[in-house]
């Protein structure tokens, strides 16, 4: 489970993705109502509850075994991850899924860090023949480029308490914008498409905080070339910027909101560029029926490697036994325990995820190169932070009522005397998960989890071992709702991997 948005400096989709997800619900909502009169299929006998919390057990202790070292990517904890989990899918039956035959699916990170060196970093302005240089104290950062070159960009603002601007409004110019206000705007600024967002400082203070965002940088697809570069002003240099621009700056308007500065920016700038090749796991189970579409089942297997706490504590590795290594456990027990009387109708795929905790971005590979078409996955559901809540908890289904999904959850969790709950807590973390990066691409994706029923528990992890040296495999782990977790995926994947009982999407 991320730390966080997934969003860099408070940036979001802006609803771009918005059409593409109605369209898909749609066609999907007709197949959903036909599957309301279908019958839940029956579980074939299987273990005990007591069986599945032992079987969990093993699979936990090992990938948060210290030997994993945290599994954080592009370190040799990556590599023994990646074995562990191909020698448990073949264990699965699954046939390797990436594509040429191939178990991994590549792709490179990189974080790019503003260089601090003198003259790294050279800006000016300029206004009816009067010139600024900006001083030293300024920082510039671009996700695709390690150096980049900016000329002649004209400078605009924004008209006070501005709520929409129409898209391409900001293309090819720098908006000046007080730090304050990126979160707020990130949407429609992203949909806006500016060149530059030339950021100001109202105070020393705020300056280092924002210069801090910027100095630790954050990992992004390297595919992700993205040319919106963002530029800190320091408190003297935003005020030497005002005065450039002066107390006419408003009397040219120029579309919706946007208003002309009359006054252009050079930039150049380097960048420190770090990279990590990893790597998402993928596996395959053909389905009985040609074209029928498929399940996917997905679990992120990274976490935060050696540096939790401080550089002097006597344990920094981030063991990651409930993050993820449950969801991994939890997702191949379902598996196994939903095609025991063999493949389902649907094709399954089973991902690994990368990259989940540095920002959804094994996810979002994933999307950008998917081996099967996005269109064709009936129904999608992600295993995160599994082993919190005891027996006997309810499920809350992340995401679900974004889908048409939601009725046969609700009967299969029927099925087994489960209730389905809401959680307002719950709806904080539909954007934290990689089920979000599928849902937003209009692949009906949920988070179905007794962790986040048990409020009480789940705060306790928050506040405690979560994201910690203190996450680790012991006798404080609670299996009982992780037990029935996988017998609800597993119904789920019946479920859904019929054509009976949800006729859903088709290739």
């Amino acid at each position: 489970m991320a730390a966080g948005p997934p969003n860099d400096t408070g940036l979001s989709d802006g609803g771009k993705n918005v059409g593409r997800l109605i369209r898909t619900w749609c066609a999907l909502a007709v197949a959903a109502l036909a599957a309301a009169c279908a019958t839940v299929p029956d579980a074939p006998a299987g273990p005990s509850l007591d069986a599945i919390e032992a079987s969990l057990a093993r699979d936990i202790a090992t990938l948060s075994d210290d030997s994993f070292a945290g599994r954080y990517p592009g370190t040799p904890g990556e590599a023994k991850t990646r074995a562990w989990l191909i020698d448990r899918f073949v264990e699965l039956g699954l046939q390797p899924g990436a594509g040429d035959g191939d178990w991994t699916q590549d792709f490179t990170l990189v974080r790019h860090t503003p260089a601090t060196e003198p003259g790294s970093v050279t800006a000016g302005a300029t206004r009816a023949g009067r010139s600024l240089r900006f001083s030293d104290d300024i920082l510039a950062s671009q996700p695709g480029a390690d150096r980049a070159t900016i000329a002649d960009v004209p400078m605009v603002g924004l008209a006070p308490d501005v709520e929409t601007l129409r898209p391409g409004a900001l293309a090819n110019r720098a908006l000046v914008l007080p730090a304050s206000e990126l979160a707020r705007l990130g949407g429609e600024l992203e949909t806006a498409e500016p060149k530059v967002i030339v950021l100001t400082s109202a105070d020393r203070e705020s300056h280092e905080r924002a210069a801090r965002l910027f100095e630790s940088g954050r990992w992004r697809l390297d595919s992700d070339k993205r040319d919106l570069a963002l530029m800190l002003l320091s408190p003297e240099d935003s005020a030497r910027l005002r005065g450039l621009i002066g107390s006419n700056a408003r009397r040219h308007p120029d579309g919706l909101g946007v208003i002309s500065y009359d006054t252009i920016l050079d930039l150049r700038f380097e960048q420190a560029a770090e990279r990590i090749d990893t790597a998402n796991i993928i596996g395959r189970l053909p389905g009985t029926v040609e074209g029928a579409g498929a399940v996917l089942l997905l679990a992120h297997w990274d976490h935060l490697g050696d540096q939790c706490g401080p550089p002097a504590a006597q344990d920094r590795l981030c063991n990651g036994a409930v993050d993820n290594a449950s969801g991994l456990a939890v997702m191949a027990e379902a598996l196994r325990l939903a095609t025991r009387e063999g493949p389902l109708e649907r094709d399954l795929i089973v991902l690994a995820t990368s990259a989940e905790e540095l920002g959804l971005l094994g996810a979002e590979a994933f999307v950008a190169d998917a081996p099967v078409p996005l269109p064709t996955i009936a129904a999608a559901f992600n295993f995160d932070t599994m082993a919190v809540a005891p027996r006997g908890a309810p499920v809350v289904a992340v995401g679900a009522e974004e889908t048409p999904l939601a009725y046969g959850i609700s009967e299969v969790a029927r099925s087994l005397r489960r209730e389905v709950v809401s959680s307002a807590q719950a709806d904080a973390f539909l954007r934290r998960q990689d089920g979000w990066v599928f849902l937003r691409e209009g692949v009906p994706a949920v988070w179905a989890t007794s962790t986040l029923a048990d409020e009480k528990a789940f705060e306790a992890f928050l506040d405690g071992p979560y994201h910690g040296a203190g996450d680790e495999f012991g006798p404080a782990l609670e299996m009982g709702g992780a037990a029935e977790d996988v017998l609800l995926h597993a119904g789920l994947i019946r479920y859904f991997g019929s054509l009976q009982t949800y006729p859903g999407a088709a290739g």
